[in-house]
């Protein structure tokens, strides 16, 4: 059986490549997942080579509506797992799901690779949509090499200089964990250990970061560069790490030299990221596959009555390739 070769409004052309590319069940079959899992078993190699040419595939119409089911979309690619760890409040919920983000969906998260402030960061995630926001909720995808592309061309000093002197950004941690915040976890848990000496060798080891700064009541920052903001990934040249702030604002960002970064390249950032995204309007059921090393996603706000557990697929999973 073939895949149906679909649509969406919302999709994007960029050099005669649609962003992202949609499937449908083929006509007359009984579309679940069990028909899925069997497609992608048996087409998972020219799958691969769709998603790195497309860098987004989404799944339409296959009626997946379990975290169970979702898993058993995710093993059927036959990618090995790795497991999740970053700063967001997850639950996992089956073998190799995750909830997504779990802070309110009423707060908007900005485009990011994810995991992309840690060593090892997945080269792949899946997002599944158990239960569509009534109104908003959409998740927005990017590709990485349309965001470096454009700001080469509207800002090539500021690029020049960013790649030159790197750049230096700013992870906030609460004195708390708060499941109502993007990022939810302190930095005592998130590095299980309450030790300052042994949570910054741990962060080091595993965020890659410069260093952890220590505030009087109890919450810290994590401290990142100098650092080149973009990566080569394969012929693609690809914006990796996030210029906006994750947080309130931008102005924890700057160059490496400590000046900071003006405000017109940032707004021309944010201005670029928003007109080049593509805002997938979910259906219950829905899969979507994203290469994280060539695309960033973020959430938009929902309104009320608000679904649960969450709005950006309701579920997710991470995936690396081991080469």
């Amino acid at each position: 059986m073939e895949f149906i070769e679909g649509r969406i409004e919302e999709e994007k052309v960029f050099g005669g490549i649609v962003f992202p590319k949609t499937f449908n069940p083929p006509y007359g079959s009984s579309a679940d997942e069990v028909l899925l899992v069997e497609m992608i078993r048996e087409k998972r190699e020219w799958l691969s080579e769709v998603l790195r040419r497309h860098s987004a595939i989404l799944f339409r119409g296959f009626q997946v509506s379990s975290p169970e089911e979702f898993g058993r979309v995710v093993e059927a690619f036959g990618w090995e797992e790795m497991p999740y760890f970053g700063l967001a409040t997850r639950t996992k919920v089956a073998d190799r799901v995750f909830t997504a983000n779990e802070a309110p969906v009423h707060h908007p998260i900005s485009f990011h690779h994810e995991m992309s402030t840690v060593r090892e960061f997945p080269s792949k995630i899946f997002f599944l949509c158990a239960e569509p926001s009534p109104k908003g909720g959409e998740t927005s995808i990017l590709r990485s090499d349309i965001v470096l592309e454009k700001m080469e061309e509207q800002f090539p000093e500021f690029v020049s200089k960013l790649l030159r002197t790197g750049y230096i950004f700013q992870t906030k941690m609460g004195k708390q964990n708060a499941t109502n915040a993007i990022v939810g976890k302190t930095w005592q848990s998130l590095l299980r250990t309450d030790d300052k000496v042994e949570a910054q060798k741990r962060a080091q080891e595993k965020l890659g970061c410069s260093f952890v700064r220590f505030d009087d009541d109890g919450s810290g920052e994590f401290v990142y560069g100098p650092t080149n903001p973009t990566k080569e990934i394969g012929e693609k040249r690809v914006w990796f790490h996030h210029l906006i702030g994750r947080n309130k604002g931008d102005t924890d960002n700057y160059f490496g030299d400590g000046s900071p970064l003006p405000r017109t390249a940032l707004d021309a950032y944010r201005k670029i990221t928003s007109e080049n995204c593509v805002d997938i309007k979910w259906q219950k059921g829905d899969v979507l596959l994203v290469d994280n090393l060539c695309a960033q996603h973020a959430r938009s706000v929902s309104s009320p009555p608000w679904p649960v557990p969450s709005s950006i697929g309701d579920y997710m999973s991470t995936v690396i390739v081991l080469i």
